[in-house]
């Protein structure tokens, strides 16, 4: 799934004892660590209560894509696992 400049997608391969999410920010979208890994501690804090409602054997990893707006993160991701959570 995507929206606003985030990609979400689901692995469902291995069985995980609680929700987790890979957080992937290439050198495209900021070419400073310091900013990828900003952009990594804002979507962590944004999908830690969004996978509070997922089960517990599900894995996402979440691509950030150049186009992304790091202003409107919480929105984005919450929309995301909306989406996820419809299919």
């Amino acid at each position: 799934m995507r929206e606003d400049g985030l990609l979400l997608k689901r692995e469902n391969r291995e069985l995980a004892s609680s929700p987790q999410v890979r957080i992937v920010v290439s050198k495209k979208v900021a070419r400073l660590a310091v900013k990828r890994n900003r952009i990594r501690r804002v979507l962590r804090e944004a999908t830690r209560k969004e996978l509070e409602g997922a089960g517990p054997e599900k894995k996402f990893v979440l691509i950030v894509l150049p186009e992304f707006d790091l202003q409107n993160a919480r929105e984005i991701v919450r929309r995301l696992f909306l989406k996820a959570s419809r299919r």
